[in-house]
């Protein structure tokens, strides 16, 4: 998929012309959607306002921050500074980074603990019926052979 590509008052390009093609190495279909829609490899876009830089991480930075996750999702300050050197991030972005993957996380956690509990529910409801079904089964049988009893 071709995108328009825009340039700052520089002339310094902002959106790349043609989109990285990345692999699905396995990963959840939310993460690969992350993956895909990473920019170009130098991970930098200007800002609409021009107050700043937004950095974009680079595949294999989050990459080591989703293995990282996976291990433990929340850092002491310590690690948090030696991740930092080792991916070539400030302390700030691997914090930020982290919060908002713990908010992910939890997202999704709650729609799966949601889907488990509407199984459970309907899987009850199902159980009811059948013993409501038979319920009246006994019913009927009890009132079909109560005559005999009376005689």
């Amino acid at each position: 998929m071709k995108r328009f590509s825009f340039s700052d008052s520089s002339g310094k390009l902002l959106y790349p012309t043609e989109e990285k093609n990345t692999e699905n190495l396995g990963y959840s279909n939310e993460f690969q959607a992350m993956l895909d829609g990473l920019e170009d490899e130098d991970g930098i876009e200007e800002s609409g306002c021009g107050t700043g830089k937004k950095r974009r991480l680079r595949v294999d930075q989050v990459q080591a921050l989703e293995k990282i996750f996976e291990v433990d999702n929340k850092l002491d300050p310590d690690r948090k500074v030696k991740i930092a050197q080792e991916i070539g991030l400030q302390p700030r972005q691997i914090a930020i980074w982290f919060q908002n993957r713990r908010a992910r996380w939890k997202t999704k956690q709650l729609e799966r603990d949601y889907n488990i509990l509407k199984s459970n529910y309907e899987a009850l409801q199902h159980n009811y019926t059948k013993v409501e079904h038979e319920k009246e089964g006994l019913i009927t049988e009890v009132i079909i052979n109560l005559p005999h009893f009376l005689i």
